[in-house]
């Protein structure tokens, strides 16, 4: 089976290993209590809301018991496949710390983890955010 829609090969240039330390720490600190911080309407929200800019309308938004923050869009114009994707990432880059993480779950629905790992900075202690973006 092809990967994409010109793929003669049918098989990679190497396995993804190069860049397992990374990930090993970002699951290190996303699995720490507490790593997920507060208040993502305040430390959050605003930034979303002005990346939203003409293009989208931010519809709702709320923290979800496992400190997951939803948030709702919806699309001023007419956009489709991957452009949503590209579209929705462009939106979460803005509160994208130095470890940025998106993932597309399903139509219309990214999962983000973006934080600060240990050694990231000299001003902040390692912290995260954990993001659901729903597109309607």
């Amino acid at each position: 089976m092809r990967r994409w829609d010109t793929d003669e090969r049918q098989t990679g240039i190497a396995d993804g290993s190069a860049m397992d330390p990374e990930i090993r720490q970002l699951l290190e600190c996303m699995n720490r209590d507490g790593w997920v911080t507060e208040d993502p309407e305040v430390h959050l929200l605003p930034h979303l809301r002005r990346a939203c800019g003409s293009e989208w309308l931010l519809t709702g938004q709320r923290l979800l018991p496992d400190g997951v923050y939803e948030v709702t869009v919806s699309l001023a114009g007419d956009q489709e496949g991957v452009r949503i994707h590209r579209d929705a990432i462009r939106l979460l880059s803005a509160v994208a710390e130095s470890a940025f993480f998106v993932r597309q779950r399903g139509p219309g629905v990214f999962d983000c983890v973006t934080g600060v790992l240990d050694g990231d900075s000299l001003e902040f202690k390692s912290h995260g955010h954990l993001i659901r973006l729903i597109v309607k």
